[in-house]
Order: structure tokens, then sequence, then C-alpha cells
């Protein structure tokens, strides 16, 4: 089942049981994220079930490990799930923040050396000065056997961390 954005939205109202259009908060590769009417979680409905089943679980193993704030970033905890819709409730949190883990492998990343220099180098370009959160956090999460790989401004949201210096990357709003 590949879920469109119109289909995304319905499952997102029939689960919070509104007829009223939901605040979308994002969107990309693997789903649609949606505001709760309440403005305290938010629902992503997945196009796909594997990243659903992935996504959920790395957010199954956060809790287990009770991670819900990595180096001053917030990262939200799992509220609820649907596997029919492949839909799964988090917190809403705002920046600092960390989120969006379909990507997450639990295998160590086998890149070449040209595919990591060229992921370190977007890590550069994305973040400046800032760049060493995004490598501090893949670290701690590696220690943990999870590989986050999808870092980008909208994923990784460092305004507001102590320590960070203003950036604004030259290609916009990635």
């Amino acid at each position: 089942m590949d879920i469109d954005e119109i289909g995304a939205a319905e499952i997102a109202q029939r689960y919070f049981v509104t007829t009223e259009p939901l605040v979308r908060l994002g969107w990309g590769i693997s789903g649609y994220v949606y505001l709760s009417p309440d403005l305290r979680t938010a629902v992503k409905v997945h196009r796909r079930e594997e990243s659903f089943v992935q996504e959920l679980a790395v957010y199954r193993r956060l809790r287990r490990l009770r991670i819900t704030r990595l180096h001053g970033l917030t990262i939200p905890k799992l509220r609820s799930f649907r596997s029919d819709v492949n839909l799964i409730q988090m917190d809403f949190v705002r920046a600092p923040y960390l989120v969006d883990f379909a990507g997450v492998t639990f295998d160590p990343p086998d890149f070449s050396e040209d595919t990591m220099e060229q992921w370190h180098a977007s890590i550069r370009e994305f973040f400046g000065p800032n760049a060493w959160v995004a490598c501090a956090v893949y670290h701690s999460l590696a220690q943990h056997g999870m590989y986050y790989m999808d870092f980008r401004p909208s994923n990784l949201k460092v305004e507001g961390l102590p320590g960070v210096q203003p950036y604004a990357p030259d290609s916009g709003d990635l």
C-alpha cells in the first residue's frame, strides 16, 4: 500500500476523529506528519509499511533505552501506533529537536569512502559550525545500535541549543 497526501490526511483525520483540516507539519519520502487538534501530539502516516515498521522499531528502542533527549535535543516520545494504517503518534516537539527515524538502520552503514565523504560534506553544508551536533548525535545513537543518516535542517533543529552559532545554509530550506 502506497499512501498519497490525500489518503494520509484522511487517515490522520479519522485517527483524531475530526473532519476539520489538520496542519501538515512536514512530509518526505517516508510519509506525512500532521499536528493533532489539541496541539500536543503529531502523527506520521507512512507511505509504505516498510518505513512504518522501521520507524516504529526505532521508537520502541528509544523508549526501552529511555532516550528522550540527546545532546540537548528533544526526541519525540512514542505515544501510540496503528499498524493497519501505518500510523505513529508521537509528542509534538519544539526546537531544538531530532525527528524522523524512518531511515535509521540497525546495522552500520556500508558505504564507499567517497559516499561517506559526500555525506560529511552535506552535514557541513547544512549545519556549518554546528555540524558537531550531528556528529555527536550520530555517535551517541550508534552506541545503541541505531545509525541515523538523515541529517537535514528539517530533521535536526539546533536553534535554541546552547553552544550553537547562527548559521543559514546558502541553499535555503532543505
